[in-house]
């Protein structure tokens, strides 16, 4: 142990150095303490570079949100049990000297406690209206530029907002399965609640999908930048600059991820991107105003505006583009326990709320951005408006600007979710993570980001990447909560007989075993409904994307002003 705590003082982790008065553990940390403003500046980029002080090690299992990673590292939202035993991904005979700090202060020490299942330290409670801006701030991303296009290929505006309702209402249930399934053991992460419900393979699955969604979300985010920037040069410069190298659109988005993104991808702090959390919402929901604008503002003849999908395949391989719409499953135990009240009324208001919120926003966007257009909509509906209108050319600016740095967080949390898997699947024991931790941390960067521009590049354009999202979305949202509400439904009707023979008063307060007994067998078969539905859509979505593919490469590029 000798060994491992002066590891932990030469890369800055805590380590023990004294109990308080009721005794428990305190941390304090190896590294000096600050100096001067100029030293403060220094210590920042070299902290940044060697240490990890602001992105915990768990974060990855947590959430792709920003504000929860930011209530995580404040101590508002609870450890779960599995990180106490995790903190490296590997029981170490009770080892629980965490690898990764959470402490906003290097001079301040802070304390340790020994967290269990049963216990809940929420010192930053928060209100089920929290609960809802956090929801739909995770929701809000790249997937309203596609949504015009979706709605043409679902067929047209009454179908869409049918469809979406549905959705909605298929995600609000399986929302509330990982909230009933978590109860049981107490669990406040996605993927606790499947270890719990659905085994360690079931976990591993899940943060393998979640992974590859962030890897996918990178690559969209780079062809939206190099959507934009053709979208600029086409305007300003005209329709043959694609003839110039060095504004073709292979050279503007490797210039653009070289140089802005790969450099503060190596970091290991995100303060200096908090900040712009706010302006990833205002890219967003003025991309709904450009659309509502437009159609008031432009004076064009629409395309054909369907009534119906012109083919059923199409349309349903579009369904998961609704479902990356709506996507905040993987923060919905962490919301769920930073809840003042954690109570399942108090998470169903903030989940009608989000949802009802989301669905305006997207109709709003979709309805107005696919009636101005029609059939004529392109993938990425900000290249279909002109340039030179300042009000465009902000929102223009603000999405490039909106997807640089929103890139290295979701980023951080690929890496982490696949540093953590390589650390169970080769047996890492706490010293060889914590050595290996800074090699590790370089290459899975390097090769992350090489393999994000090269598809980035070869992607024709961000119809194929989002509908590639959604089948992970579909995962995500039904195939593993699915999981959980059928393990969750056999579970009670196994002990239901049982618990009641152990318990009269409790059977006295029933209505009826029978009424208990069908709810519980309809649940059971919906989780199953739910699975294979998932499944399906996973499956269509690739047939669909090889579809796009073939028809892209033979007939051409479908926007005239994007070079690849």
């Amino acid at each position: 142990m000798d060994s491992l705590h002066r590891l932990q003082e030469q890369e800055g982790y805590p380590r023990h150095n004294s109990t308080s008065s009721n005794g428990e553990p305190r941390l304090s940390y190896g590294s000096p303490g600050r100096g001067s403003a100029g030293g403060l500046a220094n210590s920042f980029l070299v902290d940044s570079l060697r240490r990890s002080v602001d992105m915990p090690a768990y974060m990855q299992w947590q959430t792709l949100s920003t504000d929860v990673s930011l209530k995580l590292r404040q101590g508002s939202i609870r450890i779960n049990k599995s990180n106490i035993v995790e903190w490296t991904s590997i029981d170490e005979h009770n080892e629980k000297t965490p690898l990764m700090d959470q402490s906003m202060d290097k001079e301040e020490s802070i304390r340790y406690a020994d967290i269990n299942c049963n216990e809940t330290t929420k010192p930053n409670d928060s209100s089920w209206k929290v609960g809802v801006f956090l929801l739909v701030n995770t929701a809000l991303g790249a997937g309203i530029l596609n949504y015009p296009a979706a709605y043409d290929r679902l067929g047209g505006i009454v179908i869409s907002t049918l469809l979406q309702f549905g959705i909605v209402i298929l995600l609000a249930t399986t929302m509330l399965a990982l909230i009933w399934s978590a109860d049981l053991h107490q669990d406040t992460t996605y993927h606790d609640v499947l270890r719990s419900m659905g085994g360690k393979r079931a976990q591993q699955l899940a943060a393998t999908s979640i992974m590859s969604t962030c890897f996918g979300v990178d690559v969209t985010f780079l062809i939206i930048i190099g959507d934009q920037f053709d979208r600029l040069f086409y305007t300003f410069i005209g329709h043959n600059f694609c003839e110039t190298f060095w504004l073709s659109r292979t050279f503007t988005i490797i210039v653009t991820a070289v140089i802005l993104i790969w450099p503060i991808c190596y970091f290991k702090r995100l303060d200096f991107l908090r900040y712009l959390c706010m302006l990833g919402i205002f890219a967003m929901i003025y991309v709904v105003f450009l659309n509502v604008y437009e159609y008031y503002a432009l004076e064009v003849v629409p395309g054909q505006i369907k009534t119906s999908p012109t083919s059923i395949i199409a349309a349903f391989a579009s369904l998961p583009v609704i479902c990356f719409a709506y996507q905040t499953h993987e923060i919905v135990l962490p919301v769920y326990s930073s809840l003042a009240k954690p109570r399942a009324t108090n998470f169903i208001k903030s989940t009608i709320f989000s949802l009802i919120l989301l669905l305006v926003i997207y109709n709003l966007g979709g309805s107005y951005g696919y009636i101005t257009f029609g059939d004529k909509v392109k993938a990425d509906i900000i290249q279909m408006y002109d340039a030179k209108d300042p009000v465009v050319a902000s929102g223009i600016i603000a999405l490039i600007i909106k997807m640089v740095s929103t890139y290295v967080p979701i980023m951080f949390c690929g890496r982490g979710a696949l540093d953590g898997l390589y650390a169970e699947w080769f047996k890492l024991s706490t010293e060889q993570y914590i050595k290996g931790e800074r090699v590790r941390r370089i290459t899975i960067t390097t090769l992350w980001n090489i393999f994000v521009l090269i598809l980035a590049i070869v992607t024709p354009n961000i119809t194929i990447a989002i509908e590639t999202l959604g089948s992970l979305a579909a995962c995500n949202v039904f195939v593993f909560p699915g999981i959980c509400m059928v393990s969750l439904a056999r579970r009670h009707l196994n002990g239901y007989y049982a618990k009641m023979n152990n318990d009269r008063r409790l059977l006295q307060n029933l209505e009826g075993t029978r009424t208990w007994r069908y709810i519980w067998n309809f649940s059971y078969f919906y989780g199953v409904f739910i699975i294979f539905f998932g499944i399906a859509m996973f499956v269509l979505v690739f047939v669909q994307v090889g579809i796009d593919i073939t028809s892209v490469t033979t007939g051409g590029n479908e926007s005239e002003f994007t070079c690849l």
